[in-house]
């Protein structure tokens, strides 16, 4: 096998819906750009979204530019992902992202629903005949 050089993909930044600890963006690389978003949000992929995700924090896209892994690696140790998102700062820099492209609708993946047994509250006469036709008896 011969390497060819460095493999173009997308780079892209993801805003959470809260923060988890101090993190509050998670930048990556990759070569298919909706299905590690969809990794991403099923708890697959990076150890941060698989925290994120078992946490039921969301998060939304918000930025996206061309480059290879060596572009991701500047931009994460530039730091301040705070500093290039549209939704922290009304006026984000550009740096490494180019500019906001007009047509970029931020894409939001909302946090899943918590696995396990859903409890309803019911009203006190609701639980009454329950408890009434539990026993054996007529509600």
């Amino acid at each position: 096998m011969y390497f060819t050089g460095p493999v173009l993909g997308v780079v892209y930044l993801l805003h959470f819906d809260a923060p988890y600890k101090h993190a509050r963006h998670y930048t990556g690389w990759t070569e298919d750009l909706l299905d590690r978003l969809d990794h991403h949000a099923n708890g697959k992929g990076a150890r941060l979204m698989n925290v994120i995700w078992a946490a039921r924090i969301g998060f939304i896209l918000v930025r996206t530019c061309e480059g290879t892994r060596r572009t991701e690696r500047a931009i994460k140790n530039a730091g301040g992902a705070v500093r290039y998102c549209p939704l922290c700062t009304p006026r984000p820099w550009n740096g490494h992202w180019g500019p906001l492209p007009a047509d970029l609708v931020p894409r939001h993946y909302p946090c899943q629903p918590a696995a396990g047994p859903r409890w309803i509250l019911l009203p006190a006469t609701a639980q009454a005949a329950i408890a009434v036709h539990a026993d054996g008896g007529t509600p």
